[in-house]
């Protein structure tokens, strides 16, 4: 390899020092002459002689002499061999060799084994060097090593040049090349020095040691100045490592450890620019996507690593230590704590425009657009200051004394808090205590602000001349001020004292306030009431209580009313859930009602109390199981009564409670449940009570009047359809369609009950009492029940769907009833018979589906066809007679009894039972349907598409068992969306058969009419239309979303909550909207008593103004031309609070209800209010 790095070296360059040699041989007359040898032979050679020579010989030409022990002259080429001690001088210039070859005519001198030149300016040696003795400039290969100037410079190959006059020699050096300078080694592939320029550019993998420190790149370029080193360039992939020394302390269970630690700091970018001096590196500037790692310790004690990235970094240095890092244009760092750091545990992560860092201080200034973010808290300002040792940071909006940037407030970002901001910030990084300095900070929906704010604690708040608003205007409309507020995190703000200003002025003021303070969660604390009046409840003091909502699986209200003329309304609700596995509530509602005496010493006389428990449970348990259970206990059944409000609230007297247990095996398709439940009618007492208004007289002996009905318990079970041959291979027979399915349920029916008896020797009958109570009788009566269905789907002639099905029907009971006939009445008397008995009844269905499609090619505009997909269906169900035999069994289900007139009576001995009446009579019947869809095609190709007109759907049945009247009505509906705009839904029933008239009133013939006649109808049709009240020319006609098929069940919200406004939903940006609403009906099964309604239902919403919005509900009865119910509503948004009026005039909710509030739901409960009507019947 040497080999070859000389020849390429030495052919690069020896033609061009050859013809600098030349002219100096052709102008000049000095030769090589012999000056001395003591033996001196001429031995002939081709075309001459040459002389050999032998003992102190001694050449010359011109200034240079030329000495060894042997020597060849060839004194016609002027070529000369000289060994033996060879020693060439000239003037100052010395060179020593084992022996040369000089071409005296070229002044080229070939130097071989332990060649050594020198002057007074360098000294080189090399295994050899072809040397030019007029240009002072030489060719050394093989273990070259150069010193001059301080610099040792070693090479497998070195080329080097002396110019008159100069005291260093100019080279470039090839392979292996090394430069020592002092403590500073240059190491590369390839090495030049350009003495004129003093430079020195070092190629091929070049790296110097300085020290400690270690560069590298592609290319470094070193520039000195009067001998010593100035500038040092590195222009691509610039790398910059340098080891660091110190201590690492383990703490152990008693004795603390010192661990010696090495560290590399590392330093990379796009270009590097060094600068020295005295010959000592001062600065580093390295741009282009700089980064640095750089290993921070304290008191020789490692503390952590920090990694630091920008445009351009900078590195001052003081002697052998780091004293300054500047990075800008984008910077960005993290610094990651040792492990043993006791300071700091998380990593920092900064970033600004200017990063300063002073490593001995342990000092960093960021500089414009500042961020720090640590562990879960973020800090951003104009300029910051970290301060290591003492982990204090100190922000501020610029730099102090810049009048010239842009300030950026310091704010303070916690995870899951609002940010906090001030003029200064101070912040112990280890403590995590901190001063904010005119500091403003939103946490839910209010603002706060504080001439100073301390965190003494990790999530509390010391506050000193604080604000807290609701309002975001720099000056709020309204604001709480207090001298000293205290601030807990996920729990309450503690105020003293707190004045309330609403407009700058003081309203009122208290000694000492706490608030919830939970960043929109569930919090803990008071409620504040209302006070109304009411002619129901007279002046009453609403909604006084408690949350507590202990931690985020459950929480509890307590609610208190006070009403003059009703009495103490207390209700406590418990809610808890834990997400996956459970969830409920407990509710505790309870009334004490006051004597109506108007003197107040006796409000306590004749009072009465009633309350109502209701608990609900869910529970998911594991491998598909879940627990229900809804329980509700009713002291009376008073209160329903005295508190509801909804008509169907008061009359609801039963208390309805179940629990249900569920649980599934999916893979096998099975499912079981047991249910416990319990129906109680608060109403039994009173109905028995014939003092009572509610009181209910019997009308025959053993009427029972139940008062509980409960199932303890209620089993069931479920096997899903499945397969009865089952078959996995894709080609299937039609008998692997057959499936079946199997359920059974287990049903213990226990109930008590009133029952009834008659009075000795008259016809009246009365309930059985107890003294003053009822007596109460009970049983209980099983029954189990099993089901088994078995199904075969087929396809027909490829398009025809056929299902046939059976299911059977299996009922055990514990008793049935038998029957005499009694000759005097002719009538049969039943007596029941306990004993184990089972019936099977069951039932066969069959039916038939298909599709037809057709197409209408009417070509219109954009419509291409219309498509019409008509699907008929023809069933057939058979139930046999089970009073008759059946194949030829008897299943003994009825008993015959003929009477005195010869007519057969029936007795089936199962009624009565929990298993129903048998069919005792054959039924037979074929159902017939037909849906009808009508479909547009619009577009062409690609984009057509298929757009549903219209359905009509008709149907019927046929009953072959019956005597007359077989066809049954024929229903008929027709439903369609015309223009996107409003849906159009009709309803029809006709029946086949005539009417005539017939003792006073028309009875229905056994003979069709021509027509089928109209029975029934009903049409009902809904529309929408909304603009923006901006862009007149964009308004919009929007879909009807209404459901006009249920629009008679409208009740427009009269029994809604209307303390809430009407207009918190409507954030759709539209200035207006009206929705209406027709439905008519007509009932013409009776000529005489024909029967129609048309009702119009219309809601218009009206945003007058950007803050004013007015919206108007009402339903009118057409026919009657009566405005059966109507509500206003108007609200005003004033910012931070509002206003809102609903008014019904007439009807069940007839009321006003006037309110002005606080819009924040935190101070909800700052608001004037007025109710009248049904907004001041009820407590909250």
């Amino acid at each position: 390899m040497k080999t070859n790095n000389f020849q390429i070296f030495l052919t690069k360059y020896i033609n061009k020092f050859i013809v600098i040699a030349l002219p100096a041989l052709l102008f000049s007359d000095d030769r090589l002459r012999l000056i001395h040898a003591d033996i001196l032979e001429n031995r002939p050679v081709e075309g001459g002689s040459v002389q050999e020579l032998k003992g102190d010989v001694l050449f010359k030409k011109g200034e240079m002499e030329l000495s060894c022990k042997k020597a060849i002259f060839n004194e016609k080429t002027g070529m000369a061999t000289l060994t033996g001690s060879t020693n060439v001088v000239k003037n100052d210039l010395h060179l020593t060799c084992d022996s040369l070859l000089f071409y005296s005519q070229e002044d080229i001198l070939k130097n071989f084994n332990n060649v050594h030149i020198w002057d007074s300016d360098y000294n080189l040696t090399a295994d050899s060097v072809i040397y030019l003795t007029e240009i002072d400039s030489g060719y050394a290969n093989g273990n070259a090593t150069l010193i001059q100037q301080k610099q040792t410079i070693n090479a497998d190959a070195l080329h080097y040049h002396k110019k008159p006059e100069s005291d260093a020699v100019s080279y470039e050096a090839l392979g292996n090349v090394i430069i020592e300078e002092g403590t500073r080694i240059a190491t590369c592939g390839h090495a030049i020095y350009n003495r004129d320029l003093g430079e020195t550019v070092l190629k091929i993998n070049p790296e110097i040691d300085d020290g400690d420190r270690n560069l590298s790149g592609t290319k470094i370029s070193l520039y000195y100045e009067n001998e010593q080193l100035k500038t040092l360039l590195i222009p691509e992939k610039a790398h910059m490592v340098s080891p660091q020394f110190g201590w690492r302390k383990t703490v152990g269970d008693s004795l603390t450890q010192r661990d010696s630690v090495k560290t590399i700091n590392d330093l990379q970018g796009k270009t590097l620019n060094g600068f020295f001096i005295d010959g000592e590196l001062d600065s580093l500037r390295l741009a282009g996507m700089a980064m640095s790692v750089y290993h921070v310790f304290e008191d020789s004690i490692y503390k952590g690593i920090n990694e630091a990235s920008g445009d351009t970094i900078t590195m001052l240095f003081d002697k052998e230590d780091m004293e300054e890092i500047l990075i800008s244009g984008g910077a960005q760092g993290t610094f990651i704590p040792d492990s043993t750091n006791a300071n700091t545990e998380s990593s920092i992560i900064y970033s600004s425009n200017n990063i300063q860092y002073l490593p001995g201080e342990e000092l960093t200034h960021l500089k414009k657009n500042a961020s720090i973010t640590h562990e879960s808290t973020k800090l951003t300002a104009g300029y910051m200051k970290l301060n290591m040792k003492s982990n204090v940071l100190n922000a501020l909006p610029t730099l102090p004394d810049d009048t010239t940037d842009i300030p950026i407030k310091p704010t303070v970002e916690e995870k899951g808090r609002e940010p906090m901001r001030g003029d200064e910030i101070l912040y112990n990084l280890k403590s995590k205590k901190g001063r904010i300095t005119m500091g403003d900070t939103k946490m839910d929906d209010g603002y706060y602000y504080g001439e100073e704010i301390r965190n003494q604690e990790e999530g509390t708040y010391y506050i000193r001349e604080s604000i807290y608003t609701t309002c975001d205007l720099v000056i709020p409309h309204f604001h709480f001020a207090s001298d000293k507020m205290k601030m807990i995190n996920q729990d309450k703000v503690v105020a003293r004292p707190l004045i309330l200003y609403v407009g700058g002025i003081p309203i009122f003021g208290i000694p000492f306030a706490i608030f919830p303070h939970q960043h929109g969660g569930r919090h803990s604390g008071w409620i504040m009431p209302t006070y109304g009046e009411s002619t129901t409840r007279g002046q009453f003091l609403d909604g006084l209580g408690y949350y507590w909502a202990p931690n985020p699986y459950w929480d509890s209200k307590a609610l208190l009313s006070f009403a003059d003329r009703q009495g103490l309304t207390f209700k406590l609700y418990n809610r808890y859930n834990r997400r996956y596995s459970y969830s409920g509530n407990l509710k505790l509602e309870t009334l004490y009602f006051l004597s109506s005496q108007k003197d107040i010493t006796q409000i306590s006389d004749d009072n009465r109390t009633s309350f109502v428990l209701d608990w609900r449970h869910s529970q998911t348990l594991r491998n598909d199981q879940r627990l229900n259970v809804n329980a509700k206990y009713y002291s009376n059944g008073e209160y329903n009564r005295n508190t509801g409000l909804d008509p169907t609230i008061r009359l609801k007297q039963q208390a309805v409670s179940n629990a249900t247990y569920s649980k599934q095996w999916k893979k096998w398709k099975n499912s079981l449940s047991m249910n416990l439940s319990s129906t109680r009618d608060l109403m039994a007492d009173e109905k028995i009570d014939s003092s009572s208004v509610f009181y209910q007289e019997p009308y025959k002996a053993g009427q029972k009047l139940n008062i509980t009905n409960n199932t303890l318990p209620s089993l069931s079970f479920r096997h899903g359809q499945s397969q009865l041959f089952l078959e996995k291979s894709t080609l299937k027979r039609w008998y692997n369609n057959i499936s079946w399915s199997y359920s059974s349920s287990f049903n213990n029916k226990m109930q008590t009950y009133f029952e009834s008896d008659s009075v000795p020797d008259t016809t009246i009958f009365q309930w059985i009492m107890d003294g003053n109570e009822g007596y109460v009788k009970s049983e209980s009566d099983p029954v189990a029940t099993h089901n088994f269905g078995l199904s075969a789907p087929q396809k027909i002639f490829k398009y025809i769907s056929v299902n046939p099905s059976l299911s059977l029907k299996h009922v055990w009971v514990n008793k049935t009833f038998n029957a005499t006939l009694d000759t005097a009445s002719n009538s049969l008397v039943t007596t029941e018979k306990q004993g184990f008995e089972t019936r099977t009844t069951g039932s066969f269905r069959v039916s038939f589906r298909t599709q037809f499609y057709g197409m209408f090619p009417i070509k219109l505009g954009i419509l291409r066809g219309v498509r019409h997909v008509a699907s008929p269906s023809i069933g057939y169900s058979y139930t046999p007679d089970f009073s008759e035999p059946l194949f030829g069994y008897d299943f003994g289900y009825f008993e015959t009894f003929q009477d005195s007139s010869g007519d057969i009576l029936l007795h089936d001995r199962f009624k009565g039972t929990r298993a129903g009446s048998t069919p005792k009579s054959k039924s037979q019947s074929m159902s017939l349907s037909l849906n009808n869809v009508f479909q547009a095609k619009v577009g062409e190709d690609e984009e057509e598409k298929k757009i549903d007109l219209f359905s009509w759907n008709i149907s019927t049945n046929y009953n072959f068992v019956a005597d007359s009247m077989n066809l049954a009505n024929l229903r008929s509906s027709v439903r369609t969306k015309l223009g996107k705009k409003l849906n159009l839904d009709l309803s029809m029933t006709h029946d086949f058969y005539q009417l005539r008239w017939q003792d006073d009133y028309y009875k229905r013939i056994n003979e069709l009419n021509r027509l089928p006649r109209l029975i029934n109808a009903r049409i009902s049709t809904g529309f929408r239309f909304s603009g923006n009240y901006l862009n007149p020319e964009k308004q919009r006609d929007e879909e009807t979303e209404t459901d006009t098929l249920d629009m008679d069940d409208l009740d427009l919200g009269l029994f809604q909550d209307k303390k809430e406004s009407v207009f918190k939903s409507n954030n759709t940006g539209e200035l207006w909207s009206t929705s209406l609403n027709l439905s008519y009906s007509l009932n013409k099964s009776n000529p005489d008593k024909e029967k129609e309604t048309f009702w119009i239902n219309t809601n218009t919403d009206i945003q007058v103004t950007p803050n004013w919005k007015v919206k108007y509900s009402a339903r009118f009865d057409v026919l009657e031309r009566e405005l059966v119910s109507q509500s206003f509503s108007v609200y005003r948004d004033l910012h931070c609070w509002e206003l809102s009026l609903n008014w019904t005039p007439s009807g069940f909710g007839q009321g006003v209800y006037l309110k002005i509030n606080v819009k924040s739901p935190t101070l909800r409960d700052i608001k004037i209010e007025q109710k009248s009507g049904l907004y001041g019947r009820r407590a909250f």
